[in-house]
């Protein structure tokens, strides 16, 4: 697990023009849709399907993108690359490290929905 910051509030904030509001939408979004992007990876992973975890994966990385978050960000870029070049075999622990900073993200963004982001 990576001791950087798992996303970059300011940096993503700085995106928006300050606009928090729009923020907390976006973080409901990718709570809503990031996991059902993730389960979809998971799913053509186990099925062999290189174009269906290429196709979840890039969903998902333009999701994570809007949050500034390095890790996980890398993450899916490497599974997406993997999956393009249709070579699945290291697939099983890219997606392993991508679920790992994805929950890392996720509750990083709970935090700041259920606390606010400070004015």
């Amino acid at each position: 697990m990576s001791r950087d910051p798992i996303f970059n509030l300011d940096e993503a904030l700085a995106r928006l023009d300050g606009d928090r509001e729009t923020f907390q939408m976006m973080i409901e979004l990718f709570m809503e849709h990031g996991p059902k992007d993730l389960a979809g990876a998971q799913a053509a992973l186990s099925a062999g399907n290189a174009a269906g975890v290429a196709r979840s994966s890039h969903r998902l990385k333009g999701a994570i993108l809007q949050f500034c978050a390095p890790a996980a960000l890398q993450a899916c870029k490497e599974l997406e690359e993997l999956a393009k070049a249709d070579n699945l075999a290291q697939g099983g622990r890219l997606y392993a490290t991508l679920e790992q900073e994805f929950q890392r993200l996720l509750a990083a963004l709970c935090q700041v929905r259920d606390k606010g982001i400070a004015a």
